[in-house]
């Protein structure tokens, strides 16, 4: 009996090994970390070349910082949304952050929905890494503090929940 439980332990403990490899991401709390605390400041151009501070923004307001990119089927999904909160008026800035995506192709996409807002490119993906991103959609809103205060993995579609986030994070909606 006894050389049979050693191959079953030692079975079990490779098995428990693997699937500890398989699913560890390195950058899967990452997102969840910056909750509550600073976001990470960035100066990033936008399409047609003019540059745009985070830092510049705090304090006037809450801020979107919404990472996408054109070839995101759920990024097409949540735009009409983004377009229509951002296109009303309040004190809430919105920044998007292109993830490996071309300018070209982003001036069109944000001309379809009707997005008005800087559109920013990420050379490197330096910021998306320091925001923890490792899919797209994801988007953060900043509180006039500067602090993290809001996160959603996927496309934003609860209009009423989203609100409700910015205001919290003191939108004037």
């Amino acid at each position: 009996m006894n050389r049979f439980i050693t191959p079953a332990i030692l079975l079990g403990l490779v098995g428990f090994l693997a699937y500890g490899l398989l699913n560890s991401d390195p950058n899967r709390d990452a997102p969840n970390a910056l909750l509550g605390k600073a976001a990470p400041m960035f100066t990033l151009t936008d399409t047609k070349g003019t540059s745009h501070d985070l830092a510049s923004l705090k304090g006037q307001g809450p801020i979107v910082v919404n990472f996408w990119a054109t070839w995101c089927g759920p990024c097409h999904d949540e735009a009409p949304l983004f377009s229509k909160i951002s296109n009303m008026p309040s004190n809430v800035k919105f920044l998007g952050v292109l993830y490996n995506d071309p300018s070209n192709t982003s001036e069109k996409f944000a001309a379809q929905y009707g997005l008005k807002y800087p559109n920013l490119n990420d050379p490197g993906s330096k910021v998306a890494m320091q925001y923890g991103i490792g899919k797209i959609p994801v988007t953060y809103i900043i509180d006039t503090q500067g602090k993290v205060t809001y996160k959603k993995e996927g496309p934003v579609m609860d209009e009423n929940e989203f609100k409700t986030a910015l205001r919290k994070a003191g939108g004037n909606l």
